[in-house]
């Protein structure tokens, strides 16, 4: 038997006002799945064990949650036992007025504040020169490759002429996937009982190795981007979306923050559109990856990177 033959899962779905400090709605699910051959069995049973660790981790979100005060926030965590091991994960939607990240337990705090900071400063301009380089910041340029070369490579696409110096590697308990050379995740996830297992990414981590040819400085015009609001990956005619939701466009000195905007390429236009990279792998606000209807966090990291179009 491989190790999603049996699966069982607890999960409790939970949306919080977090100015009024309210509670607005909870779900449980829970069930299991028995795989014999190419046939899946779904139950709508419940481990007693796996929802007394869904409980007590949603406790301790719940407390992390209480002491912030702006926006609203939406909590999955989920109990799931595979191969006979237990694990739990606590992901958190964080939403201050039109921006939006998705957390872990861990990491609610500091993400809610870089997130207020964010949204403290309004949009003034439109994103109307493209010609400009693109600065991906805080970890942005993982969701880049997660779109660009990370689904190319679950869904069997023939691997582009990427830079020597730039690596992107899907890392997972099943083990570590070179997007870039094509290679497939390891890790075969889903979302609940009633989904087949896919192979699908689990934390994406981009970094980059010498010879870069990247510029030593940052040119002094460009468009430094801060959040994304999420992407998309079309098969068919390998393009990728990214909707961009906090930027900054730089002319020297000055800084004036950019309406939303949306970045659409083929993924032969991302790969050629490498400039350099810089800094150290810093840690993006988890993904929330959606294939075949099944929503999975995904962690994400990278250093900054720069792309001209």
């Amino acid at each position: 038997m491989t190790d999603f033959e049996n699966f069982s899962i607890v999960t409790r779905n939970e949306l919080w006002s977090l100015d009024r400090r309210m509670l607005v709605e909870s779900r449980l699910i829970h069930g299991s799945a028995r795989q014999t051959g190419q046939a899946i069995d779904a139950l709508d049973d419940r481990d007693e064990q796996l929802l007394d660790l869904c409980e007590r981790e949603c406790q301790q979100v719940r407390d992390a949650l209480s002491t912030l005060g702006e926006g609203r926030a939406r909590c999955v965590v989920s109990a799931r036992r595979e191969g006979g091991k237990a694990s739990v994960l606590a992901t958190v939607s964080l939403t201050v007025l039109d921006l939006a990240v998705v957390t872990t337990l861990a990491e609610i705090r500091s993400d809610h504040e870089m997130l207020v900071e964010l949204a403290s400063v309004r949009p003034e301009a439109a994103a109307s020169d493209r010609e400009l380089p693109f600065v991906w910041r805080n970890g942005t340029a993982a969701v880049l490759l997660h779109e660009a070369a990370g689904h190319p490579a679950e869904h069997g696409h023939a691997a582009l002429q990427w830079p020597s110096w730039l690596t992107a590697i899907d890392e997972s308990e099943s083990g570590r996937s070179d997007l870039l050379a094509g290679e497939a995740p390891r890790a075969m996830r889903r979302q609940s009982f009633s989904d087949v297992p896919l192979r699908r990414m689990t934390n994406v981590v981009v970094d980059h190795r010498s010879p870069d040819p990247g510029p030593r400085s940052q040119p002094a015009s460009r468009i430094e981007i801060l959040l994304v609001a999420g992407g998309r990956y079309e098969p068919l005619t390998e393009t990728v979306s990214l909707s961009v939701s906090a930027a900054d466009l730089i002319d020297g000195n000055e800084s004036v923050r950019l309406r939303p905007f949306v970045i659409r390429e083929t993924r032969a236009a991302v790969a050629r559109a490498m400039r350099g990279a810089s800094g150290p792998v810093r840690r993006y606000p988890g993904v929330i990856c959606s294939r075949e209807g099944q929503e999975l966090f995904v962690g994400s990291y990278a250093p900054d990177l720069v792309t001209e179009f």
